[in-house]
């Protein structure tokens, strides 16, 4: 009888450990939002190459491709996207989250807004050269959106070179322990 007594108190003590377990409200959070990060000049500039962008590849896109716009028309759209990734990435503070972390997030920023300060500007410099090169019956329609098409690529250009300047200058505040790879302290030799 002893053995069965046993058994129904390791069967009770069991229980609680298989019991379903449930999740409350409270438990479960939203993602936090950076909203200090729109307010910050870094968050405006980005905010601000977005609007740009959008209306000089929305011109672009108006107007048919010609000479050399395919080009044009990849630099803007790939950029567009990109900073709207880096927009989403720094309000939901991603870049502070493992695996992210680890990462070394202003000089990622400064290589980005370089690469892409210098692919705007080459892709400004096309849109420029070819307004006015159409010889249609709507030209002046085409040579207007073309015109406008180039004062917004230069616009957002500039846009992106500061916010290159901007990530150069975090780059360089970053502490130098994460800003490279440190190598390991020469070995001690032996005691004799």
């Amino acid at each position: 009888m002893g053995d069965v007594n046993n058994t129904e108190a390791v069967a009770v003590d069991a229980t609680p450990a298989y019991a379903p377990t449930t999740t409350t409200a409270s438990m479960v959070s939203a993602p936090a939002i950076n909203v200090e990060y729109i307010q910050s000049l870094s968050g405006i500039l980005k905010i601000l190459q977005l609007f740009l962008g959008f209306i000089a590849w929305v011109c672009i896109a108006a107007s048919g491709y010609c000479c050399g716009e395919e080009f044009v028309m990849f630099v803007e759209v790939t950029a567009w996207l990109t900073t709207i990734l880096l927009l989403v990435v720094h309000l939901l503070m991603l870049q502070t989250k493992a695996p992210m972390s680890a990462l070394p997030w202003p000089f990622i920023e400064f290589c980005y807004h370089a690469g892409v300060t210098l692919m705007y500007f080459i892709a400004a410099c096309v849109v420029a050269a070819t307004t006015g090169n159409r010889s249609t019956l709507w030209a002046a329609w085409y040579n207007s959106t073309y015109s406008a098409a180039s004062a917004f690529s230069f616009f957002t250009t500039i846009a992106y070179g500061i916010d290159t300047y901007l990530s150069f200058q975090a780059w360089r505040e970053e502490p130098p322990v994460n800003r490279h790879f440190t190598p390991d302290p020469p070995a001690q030799p032996a005691a004799v």
